[in-house]
């Protein structure tokens, strides 16, 4: 070490550097930087890259990079890359876009990773036609596809809801011989559950798990999802049962699914219990549990047991949705409850929150007096 009569090279420093960025030891860093100044070791490209890489401060990207062009520092694929990679995770990936063009007109041939996260910007910004000339582009430079830049273009057809696109990206996958992962099929089945293509979604996932592919979490979820909106409890709740023995344990999410599966069939006692069962495995009931419930608990007619389950939502740090407050403010005004209705109605308002047809319609049917309906705004 410097102090004990040795110098460090750059090769050293940036060592050092990649460890305690890794590490998240800010102050381990600013401490290097200061001996790497005072020794007078000028950083490598090397040095700016791990910088690039380790900072979420986009104005402190533009600096590094102003730096390295201030100093003639000669720029690397790793360097582009990571400051491409900066910019996408920044939001601007016009910006990107066009660090990769400057990378390209300096002679610097970009890698698979290059082209990977600049898809990936495109892809989370819907821009799914620039994100398939850059796939283009790849191949015409004689750049070897690989599955993550796949997964990356069929997940963002599915976001836009384009599956048959999506669909058709898993057909060139398996035309070159990539290999399908549980990724691939599990946001495959997503994009199919978000168009309504239940059956087809059903299907994939069986597809992927006779070919051997090990389904997680989120495969049992979609399929327990699937067969929740089908009314199917029966096989929503086996595959509930399956999933811890496959070592795939239930989420908040996985419980969530149950109980509005529970919910929307009737069975509001097995939806309490469900919720039970969730907490005994430590999972704390979320906004999304408590609004099923109210609402199972408001079409059952149980409305003291909906209200105490409110209560405690809010209570728990749960801030109440729209489903929840819509589920109580219903079953008050059904109960002839109208001002605690219009109460609640005011507390929704104050929250930020936009009411939706029904809940005016059941608004308008508990009122007495013309003069309470002049306090309900127009919707349309």
């Amino acid at each position: 070490m410097p102090r004990h009569g040795v110098k460090l090279n750059a090769l050293c420093y940036n060592s050092l550097l990649d460890y305690y960025t890794r590490q998240k030891d800010e102050g381990r860093v600013v401490e290097v930087l200061r001996i790497m100044d005072q020794e007078g070791t000028q950083g490598t490209v090397g040095t700016y890259t791990i910088l690039v890489d380790a900072t979420k401060d986009i104005s402190r990207v533009e600096s590094l990079l102003d730096d390295v062009k201030r100093k003639n520092i000669s720029m690397d694929v790793y360097f582009y890359t990571a400051v491409i990679n900066a910019y996408c995770r920044a939001g601007n990936v016009r910006r990107a876009a066009e660090v990769f063009d400057e990378c390209v007109a300096n002679g610097i041939e970009p890698n698979e990773r290059t082209y990977g996260v600049l898809i990936n910007g495109f892809c989370k910004i819907g821009q799914m036609e620039a994100a398939e000339m850059l796939l283009a582009d790849m191949q015409a430079r004689g750049i070897g596809y690989n599955q993550v830049i796949f997964n990356t273009l069929i997940n963002g057809y599915c976001r836009k809801g384009m599956v048959d696109n999506a669909l058709k990206i898993k057909a060139a996958m398996e035309k070159l011989g990539i290999e399908l992962d549980v990724y691939t099929y599990n946001t495959l089945a997503c994009g199919l559950c978000r168009v309504n293509r239940m059956d087809e979604a059903k299907t994939l996932l069986h597809i992927m798990i006779d070919k051997g592919v090990q389904p997680n979490f989120v495969t049992y979820t979609t399929l327990i999802s699937i067969h929740c909106k089908e009314g199917d409890m029966v096989e929503a709740t086996r595959l509930f049962r399956e999933m811890t023995g496959k070592g795939a344990e239930p989420s908040i999410v996985t419980y969530n699914v149950m109980i509005d599966g529970y919910v929307k069939k009737g069975s509001i006692h097995e939806a309490e219990r469900i919720k039970k069962e969730m907490e005994k495995k430590g999972l704390v009931p979320d906004v999304y549990t408590y609004a099923s419930l109210v609402h199972g608990h408001c079409v059952s007619g149980k409305l003291d047991v909906a209200q105490k389950l409110f209560e405690e939502m809010k209570d728990s740090g749960a801030e109440p949705n729209v489903v929840a407050y819509t589920a109580l403010i219903s079953g008050l005004a059904k109960e002839g409850k109208s001002d605690e209705a219009f109460e609640l109605y005011d507390d929704m308002m104050k929250a930020g929150l936009t009411p939706d047809d029904s809940l005016y319609s059941a608004l308008v049917g508990s009122l007495h007096t013309d003069d309470r309906k002049i306090c309900l705004p127009q919707t349309g």
